[in-house]
């Protein structure tokens, strides 16, 4: 059995004026963050493919130091920055067969569409700092799709108080 939890980047600021991957998270993104790590309550992974864009990257590593993750396990790639589904889909069939529980941090409208690659219906959009879980009867990623899907988890949606 594979195992994929999707997570979208906490909220981002829009204060700057700078290129979209330098975008940080602004000060709900960072207040939030660890509230949403707190309430995970899911397996913790083998492997953490992460966008390398800044609100992502930061998202990713305040749920890394809660949940006191190994850094080693954590891999930036720009191949998930800003991209479609199909192809965030493309790049989990190319991952290790050793590894049997994925976490992505990325952005949408990606991740939906590799939900809706996932499941049979459309799902509704996947928020900044939510996350969803899909387990697949499958031993290799090379074969991840619709049909080997066994369960999925709502998305969680970040807290906002």
């Amino acid at each position: 059995m594979k195992t994929l939890t999707l997570f979208r980047h906490a909220k981002s600021s829009w204060k700057y004026d700078i290129d979209d991957a330098f975008r940080p998270l602004n000060a709900r993104g960072y207040r939030d963050a660890p509230l949403m790590a707190a309430e995970f309550s899911g397996q913790q992974p083998e492997l953490v493919l992460c966008s390398p864009a800044i609100r992502t990257y930061s998202t990713a590593l305040i749920y890394l130091e809660y949940l006191q993750i190994p850094l080693q396990r954590l891999q930036l790639d720009w191949a998930l920055y800003e991209t479609s589904g199909e192809r965030l889909m493309s790049f989990l069939k190319t991952q290790s067969d050793n590894v049997q529980h994925i976490w992505l941090f990325g952005h949408n409208p990606g991740l939906n569409e590799l939900l809706d690659l996932c499941l049979q219906e459309s799902q509704e959009n996947l928020v900044t700092g939510a996350w969803a879980s899909l387990a697949f009867d499958c031993s290799s990623w090379t074969v991840l799709n619709r049909a080997s899907l066994l369960a999925s988890a709502k998305p969680q949606k970040e807290k906002t108080n």
